[in-house]
């Protein structure tokens, strides 16, 4: 077993690479397509990530027909987001049908940091049960779907340690709770969309949070922009100029110590490795470049105005995703006619008012961005952007159904959508890695 994991663990740290855009229509049927959703604990912190598969049927990690079914092939075949979670030193929640679960497939991942959920029927309950007690006992933290086989749940409820519901399954919370509390078990709720119903399920006793309601703001009466903020969204309209002066922007850096510090210190740091020190500002943007600059900056910038905590950092994190993921789109359909660079930017601000604690009206009047830009950051239901933002949220909310219509809708081809989201994805987790990337 220790044999497995130490060749599964290698496969892991060498899948890393982002997967190239294509417009192959194999290409995303070859491999699950899933997304990494945050779960959170009761004071809003990170907890983990759930993977959640567009393949309802097979779970997020089963493979297709086409692969080999082995712990290797698996890590490697459904890499995404995974890595970077692990050396955060974050849990994550893999779903696993009962085919998977006998063939092995958790094997693959540490026992540190993998969570094994059971979701589904079973053909083989004898079986699949002793598959689940082998991996309790090698010292994987067991979840089970309440909706999960009721034979299977009966047989180990007692060796189960997280146990989930959706909230739009017809579950009454309430009731589970007063159900499983001799258990001991902690109790995750999915698909949480608002914040009152964060409250609401928290006082009722649950443990674990996932869903939309982590990107709802929570509006600080009367807040305003400090002079550290507009600071940094002046260098961020320095940076977002058609044809940015370096020394007006090399100033600007300078006569902030923070951003100035962690500067020099990335560039200074092994990542390079450059044979001689970078003792100026001036000379870090010569040596970064211009568009590797921009990217490092707008990361920072944000990151630094965010509140302190896992939460705001996680907003930070989907921001710099869902920028990147609509400057792929606009690349990809030009005929929408739309800058890359301006679509970057709505998605790395979309977020703006649950980051800042303010009401996007009033944030967007320090942004470097134009007026039709600003309405859709507002929301407005008729803007030309609305349609982009949409598509984005239903591969954020896992919402399959409705993805596959916005993306007929707007004459788009699934497989480029999602290997656009899925380069989004890793090229956005680079910046939260120990050792910060910085990807054109």
């Amino acid at each position: 077993m220790k044999t497995q994991r130490r060749a599964a663990k290698k496969t892991i740290q060498l899948c890393g690479k982002a997967p190239t855009m294509s417009k192959n229509p194999t290409s995303s049927q070859d491999q699950v397509f899933f997304t990494k959703h945050p779960i959170l604990d009761t004071k809003r912190k990170l907890w983990g990530y759930e993977l959640i598969s567009s393949d309802k049927k097979a779970g997020a990690l089963r493979l297709s027909s086409a692969q080999t079914r082995s712990p290797d092939d698996l890590a490697s075949s459904t890499f995404i987001g995974i890595q970077q979670a692990m050396e955060r030193g974050k849990r994550v929640l893999l779903s696993f049908d009962e085919q998977s679960l006998l063939e092995k497939a958790p094997y693959a991942f540490s026992p540190a940091q993998c969570v094994v959920k059971f979701q589904g029927q079973s053909d083989d309950r004898a079986s699949l049960v002793k598959a689940l007690e082998a991996l309790k006992a090698d010292g994987y933290t067991l979840a089970v779907d309440i909706l999960a086989d009721s034979a299977v749940l009966k047989e180990i409820l007692h060796q189960i340690d997280i146990i989930t519901i959706d909230l739009g399954g017809g579950v009454d919370p309430k009731a589970l709770r007063e159900k499983t509390k001799s258990l001991g078990a902690l109790l995750l709720s999915a698909r949480v969309q608002r914040l009152e119903q964060f409250e609401a399920l928290k006082d009722v006793g649950f443990a674990l949070f996932q869903g939309a309601f982590f990107k709802e703001p929570e509006i600080i009466a009367d807040r305003k922009l400090t002079s550290h903020e507009i600071s940094r969204i002046n260098i961020l309209k320095i940076i977002e100029s058609d044809d940015p002066d370096l020394d007006i922007l090399a100033e600007a850096i300078s006569t902030d110590v923070s951003v100035s510090f962690r500067l020099l210190t990335y560039l200074n740091s092994a990542a390079f490795s450059f044979q001689h020190k970078i003792q100026s500002i001036r000379q870090a943007i010569n040596m970064l470049g211009v568009i590797k600059m921009k990217n490092w900056l707008r990361a920072v910038l944000l990151a630094d105005m965010a509140q302190q905590g896992d939460n705001p950092q996680e907003l930070v994190l989907l921001s710099l995703q869902r920028g990147r993921f609509l400057e792929h789109i606009g690349r990809e359909y030009d005929f929408w006619g739309f800058d890359p660079g301006s679509l970057f930017l709505l998605g790395l601000f979309s977020l703006i008012d649950a980051i800042l604690g303010m009401p996007t009206s009033k944030v967007v009047e320090y942004l470097p961005l134009d007026e039709k830009m600003k309405q859709a950051l507002c929301r407005d239901p008729n803007n030309e952007y609305q349609p982009l933002m949409e598509l984005m949220e239903c591969i954020e909310d896992a919402d399959w159904s409705r993805l596959e219509t916005h993306v007929q809708k707007l004459s788009f081809e699934m497989d480029v959508v999602k290997d656009a989201y899925t380069e989004a994805m890793t090229w956005a987790g680079a910046f939260f890695n120990p050792v910060e990337k910085t990807g054109e």
